[in-house]
């Protein structure tokens, strides 16, 4: 099931052009791939304007953090956990500041739609452990 959630058209096409300027190092485009795909599970937006939001989360977090994306090889799974969700919520904050009206409405259902894709990446995690 799939959410139809409203958002800027303007400021999903731009996102679409920022992310198609970029260029990523292997590990970061892997990363952005996997969280992206699991949140267009989810929502409809479009690809690139997902996976550019993905970049604007990690880039946010690597910043807070001071660390880069490829440190999180080789945390613990514990502190893996912690940064994801870290992640995934950078992301659903950065995604609830382009939404449309209705907006209590949609933040709601962006809400439930991350807690969904965050589960399918635990899932994810737990057979690449293995």
């Amino acid at each position: 099931m799939t959410y139809a959630l409203n958002f800027n058209r303007e400021k999903i096409s731009s996102r679409q052009i920022d992310y198609a300027r970029v260029n990523f190092k292997p590990e970061q485009q892997k990363l952005i791939k996997i969280i992206s795909d699991l949140i267009c599970e989810q929502i409809e937006i479009p690809e690139l304007a997902m996976r550019c939001t993905t970049w604007y989360a990690l880039s946010d977090w690597q910043k807070m953090k001071n660390k880069t994306i490829s440190e999180i090889a080789d945390m613990s799974i514990t502190e893996k956990l912690t940064t994801f969700k870290e992640i995934f919520n950078i992301g659903k904050d950065r995604l609830k500041e382009i939404l449309s009206y209705p907006k209590e409405q949609s933040e709601l259902l962006l809400d439930i739609a991350f807690e969904r894709a965050f589960k399918y990446y635990l899932q994810h995690l737990h057979r690449i452990q293995r």
